[in-house]
């Protein structure tokens, strides 16, 4: 147990991106392996379902050591980033200016082509 206490202790410590290097340098080092022995010692396995599970196995431990990671800090850190980097503002503000009314919209009649004669 107390090893598994030093290994979340460790992964607290270190910033995201370090995380994502960890997480994506393991997933490709195993998918690489899995074909590798697929195409070498083990040509009747499928590949289609070692690769799922293994990457739903990792999804499930990349969410959790991201959520590892989150605190106080960086939710209010998160939370001011979607605030400055609010996009739809002015969106906003220009159906509040000018609504949407649903009426068809009236376009003039279509004059006769010259083109084609009869």
């Amino acid at each position: 147990m107390n090893r598994i206490k030093r290994i979340i202790a460790y992964y607290r410590g270190r910033s995201p991106v370090t995380l994502l290097w960890h997480h994506g340098f393991l997933f490709v080092t195993v998918g690489v392996l899995i074909v590798a022995l697929r195409l070498t010692w083990l040509p009747w396995m499928p590949l289609f379902w070692p690769l799922l599970i293994w990457y739903l196995v990792f999804s499930f431990h990349f969410l959790l050591v991201r959520s590892l990671t989150a605190n106080d800090d960086w939710a209010d850190e998160r939370a001011d980033k979607i605030r400055r980097h609010a996009y739809d503002f002015q969106h906003v503000k220009d159906i509040y200016i000018k609504p949407t009314n649903f009426e068809e919209p009236h376009y003039p009649p279509r004059e006769p082509d010259q083109s084609v004669k009869k």
